[in-house]
């Protein structure tokens, strides 16, 4: 029998972790919750900060301890981040992997099926380009929000419609409130990617609806706000939320922009590199401590 043990590692590892008084004020959690990063190696210092950026820009969002779970011989309290720089194909192609590897069993109560641990890998060359063009921070922080569940989890908790169609929506009710006010409306199915191809399409907001949004498929410029929509997705899947982390977003003119020649239709952009998903597993109803 192999003996737990918490999380301890020759590796270099980073954490990040909800402010206490902001948990117990806003959601009365006692216990806030801690993204730890845990670098294999690959990475520069500069694309280090890059992931502690986006590991305390998650952390300001999701505020609510998890349970722990046993994951590979070791305790995980809330979620353990592999991150690693290698090389795959050259700048373009393969940009990475990204994804949660193991998810809460479904005995976890509202946290069934959130994740518990997750990779982030990315092609070197990738990640040296993404430096110049000024999109690191912000892709880095994208894939983390896969990671942690977002357009990942979206089929086991069952809140994906219309998957494959030209109208894919998400229905968790919180993100369709905040969707419904970003239209000026009362509830709406947030409409999801129904273009673009493997670890893009079913898997995140429609890029021809938001543009800019961090959650979209495409990130081709720095500065995409986290909106209250994805915070209220996150607390849809079951995590503990604040949603006063959101930044300022609103709905593009879509109108103003194609008469103006700004609209164009998207395909998977494979110049800027394609992330690959992982296949999560979940793990047993037995990993609860």
């Amino acid at each position: 029998m192999t003996k737990a043990r918490r999380s301890k590692s020759a590796f270099e590892t980073y954490r990040a972790k909800a402010d206490a008084k902001i948990a117990l004020a806003v959601a009365n959690e006692k216990s806030p919750f801690t993204i730890e990063v845990r670098f294999l190696g690959g990475l520069t210092k500069n694309q280090k900060k890059a992931f502690k950026a986006a590991a305390n820009r998650w952390s300001r969002v999701i505020i609510g301890d998890l349970p722990s779970v046993l994951v590979d011989g070791e305790v995980v309290d809330d979620i353990l981040i592999l991150a690693q720089g290698t090389d795959i194909d050259g700048p373009g192609g393969i940009l990475g992997q990204a994804g949660p590897t193991r998810l809460r069993p479904p005995n976890a109560g509202t946290a069934a099926f959130l994740p518990a641990k997750g990779k982030m890998q990315f092609d070197t060359a990738d990640l040296k380009k993404m430096e110049q063009d000024g999109t690191l921070n912000d892709v880095i922080t994208h894939e983390m929000g896969h990671v942690l569940g977002i357009g990942t989890i979206w089929t086991q908790k069952g809140f994906l419609k219309g998957a494959s169609t030209n109208n894919p929506t998400f229905r968790g009710k919180t993100a369709m409130q905040e969707y419904g006010k970003l239209r000026g409306t009362g509830p709406a199915s947030v409409p999801v990617e129904n273009m673009g191809g493997q670890g893009t399409r079913n898997s995140h907001w429609r890029e021809t609806v938001f543009r800019n949004e961090l959650m979209t498929g495409f990130v081709a410029s720095a500065d995409n706000p986290l909106s209250r929509m994805t915070i209220a997705s996150l607390h849809d899947l079951g995590y503990v939320t604040d949603m006063n982390a959101a930044e300022p977003y609103s709905l593009p003119n879509l109108l103003r922009m194609a008469e103006k020649g700004m609209l164009l239709a998207h395909e998977a952009p494979i110049n800027k590199g394609m992330m690959l998903p992982n296949i999560p597993i979940v793990l047993p109803e037995d990993s609860l401590q």
